[in-house]
């Protein structure tokens, strides 16, 4: 060890972080400064983008590139020169496809501390290249030094494109975001070979031009780029309807022509009116602020929440509804209930009961307090307020980390009385809070180290603000089971005062136990009502094979808990009854719920569900529901309202067969 030197591990404990520092690998004698220089850094880009393109490494050295003879070659050993890491050079024999040698290149052997960082940063093998994590922290200029480079090293240029080929699935999708960063429009393409050994083949077409074009040819049309709704003089025969009805606009059932898949999980909230936030705000066009605000831009969100209504009014191919995405609209003490462009959302909801309905019509929040997620998660925004001293833009960049969820039925069995009870909850508590806590340190250090690329770069503003990437995000407790702990406990349900009483003062005591525990470790945290889904099953199977005269829901063959602190199935037919009931406990909830209001069948006039609706928000303050109606469907006629175990309509025996139901001979 020279005088002076420390190994890294020590240096990284003990020493103090100065910027001046150099290194160098065991045994060499080159070394490097901690901090390259702006120069020294683009090179270093432009290497490791060659390595990227035309390098491996292995046991030996950390750095191979090989080349053909031509400029790139000269090119490539000098930024191996200016950085000190140009090593052996030799002349070898390059491959084709078909292991026939072709031309002689040069293989360049790096050297030094940054040959072998380059090797670990980029990959191995040409099967398993990835775009290095910290590209994306670099200005746009190196951003684009990165790029280019990887175009002169394995893109074959065309006059208004060029197309970049790798068999690295992690390097198509990184690649694939650092052009999106930097605004480029292009086109990915998979091909796969029937011959043994050949790998799948990830085709970029990346466009010089990144103005999308204004005009061009549709056979004897011009056509332009229409960013809206524009009234015109049309001199020919025909005028030509814009549709947005088409195989290839496919937002709700997902990419493609035909969907073999279900939808895609997505939940969007659904502005009928351009928000405060925003109405004052010049729009942006092409990346360019244009003189028009969103405020101006009414028509042309009419538009968009009518041709989205249509089209998860008309379902699938088999009257089957869109699961998703689950639109949010936002309800506020000034909204249009008149206003009949509505209508096509309320006939979605009449029929399906699709959309779920935020209420700020009793509440002291506005829709920029709120943002709804997954099925019911609902963050409250001021807490973000609070924090960071205002939001990002309309943009809030939170969500949640985790969610554990309480088996509250459980704890009713074993607690002797509500104090035991508050106790085993608050351990229980206690442990969820560890596991966040644990979860949130290993998702900030894997982000750190260029895991999470995508959700890297969007709260890449709020590490700058906060000091991590992950402060923004909820921690969520939830529960599950309410009506079974009282049940267990107090022998009676949460249908009955006394059962619905303690389910109040649980909840007041989780809020107060996670008041607590944002002020102990700094970070947020909510409750929510979980929608456990296959929990309430799972968990209820495991206590009564555990506790064999524990109270559940259900069947012996088919236990279940009863979601949240929800009434129990089948309570009763009176929604309002079920409303009175709720509203209590829905509002003490600070990480989302939902009321699901169910109905008998569908509601046959578009009018009466907007009515439904408007005496709920006007009349509860239920923080957000949605209207379920109960419908069939049937693979032959499709969409039946209400509940039907067998279709009511005649089948030939032709339909029978071919979904596998018996026909009797002679039929």
């Amino acid at each position: 060890m020279e005088s002076g030197a420390l190994p890294y591990l020590i240096w990284r404990s003990l020493g103090e972080d100065e910027p001046e520092a150099e290194f160098a690998l065991r045994n060499s004698v080159l070394w490097y400064a901690r901090v390259l220089d702006q120069e020294h850094l683009k090179e270093f880009v432009r290497l490791l983008a060659w390595y990227v393109t035309e390098g491996h490494n292995d046991i030996t050295n950390g750095l191979y590139v090989s080349q053909a003879q031509n400029d790139s070659q000269e090119e490539m050993a000098r930024v191996m020169r200016t950085l000190g890491a140009l090593g052996r050079v030799e002349e070898m024999h390059g491959w084709s496809a078909l292991g026939n040698p072709t031309s002689t290149v040069l293989r360049m052997a790096g050297k030094g501390l940054l040959a072998t960082l380059i090797g670990y940063l980029g990959g191995t093998y040409s099967t398993n290249k990835v775009v290095p994590w910290f590209i994306y922290d670099l200005t746009p200029e190196l951003q684009e030094v990165f790029i280019a480079t990887l175009m002169q090293g394995d893109g074959s240029e065309y006059e208004t494109c060029y197309d970049y080929c790798t068999t690295s699935k992690k390097l198509s999708l990184g690649l694939s975001l650092l052009l999106a960063m930097n605004g480029y429009k292009f086109s990915v393409y998979e091909t796969t070979y029937e011959r043994e050994n050949w790998n799948e083949q990830y085709i970029l077409r990346i466009y010089k031009n990144k103005d999308a074009a204004e005009r061009y040819a549709v056979g004897d049309l011009l056509a332009r780029v229409c960013t809206r709704r524009e009234t015109f003089t049309y001199e020919r025969e025909y005028e030509y309807d814009l549709s947005v009805d088409t195989a290839l606009e496919n937002f709700a059932g997902g990419s493609g022509l035909l969907c073999f898949h279900n939808t895609p999980f997505t939940n969007i909230t659904m502005d009928l009116t351009p928000p405060p936030t925003l109405a004052e705000e010049p729009v942006i066009i092409g990346g360019e602020i244009q003189d028009e605000t969103y405020g101006e831009f009414q028509p042309e969100m009419d538009l968009l929440n009518r041709a989205f209504a249509e089209i998860m009014l008309e379902g699938d191919a088999r009257g089957r509804v869109f699961t998703f995405p689950i639109p949010t609209y936002n309800i506020s003490r000034n909204f249009d209930w008149e206003d009949d462009a509505l209508a096509p959302v309320w006939a979605m909801t009449a029929r399906y009961g699709i959309p779920y309905f935020a209420n700020f019509i009793n509440s002291d929040m506005s829709p920029e307090d709120a943002r709804s997620m997954c099925c019911r998660l609902r963050l409250d925004n001021r807490e973000l307020r609070k924090r960071m001293g205002g939001l990002f833009a309309a943009a809030p960049l939170t969500g949640s980390v985790g969610v554990v969820t309480m088996n509250l039925a459980r704890l009713g069995y074993l607690a002797q009385d509500e104090q035991d009870f508050h106790a085993r909850l608050e351990r229980l508590m206690e442990i969820a809070r560890t596991s966040l806590e644990i979860k949130r340190k290993m998702l900030e250090g894997l982000t750190d180290r260029g895991l999470y690329p995508y959700s890297r770069h969007y709260l890449r503003l709020v590490k700058e603000r906060a000091g991590s990437y992950w402060s923004n995000h909820f921690s969520t407790i939830g529960l599950n089971g309410m009506h079974e702990a009282c049940l267990n406990m107090l022998g009676v349900g949460i249908d009955h005062p006394e059962g619905k009483a303690f389910a109040v003062r649980t909840l007041e005591f989780m809020r107060e136990i996670l008041t607590r525990f944002q002020h102990e470790t700094g970070n947020l945290y909510n409750l929510e009502a979980t929608p456990a889904e296959g929990a309430t099953f799972r968990l209820a199977r495991a206590d009564r094979k555990r506790y064999p005269d524990i109270i559940t829901s259900g069947t012996e063959e088919a236990p279940y808990y009863t979601n949240s602190t929800h009434l129990p199935v089948g309570y009763s037919d009176d929604l309002f009854e079920v409303l009175d009931h709720q509203e209590d406990l829905q509002t003490l909830y600070t990480g989302g719920t939902v009321l699901h209001i169910f109905l008998g069948e569908q509601i046959d006039d578009w009018r009466q569900a907007r009515r439904l609706v408007r005496t709920v928000a006007e009349n509860y303050r239920l923080p957000y529901f949605t209207l379920t109606p109960t419908f069939s469907v049937c693979p032959v006629h499709g969409y039946i309202p209400g509940e039907h175990r067998y279709c009511p309509y005649e089948h030939t025996p032709e339909q029978l067969a071919q979904f596998g139901v018996p026909v009797p001979e002679g039929a």
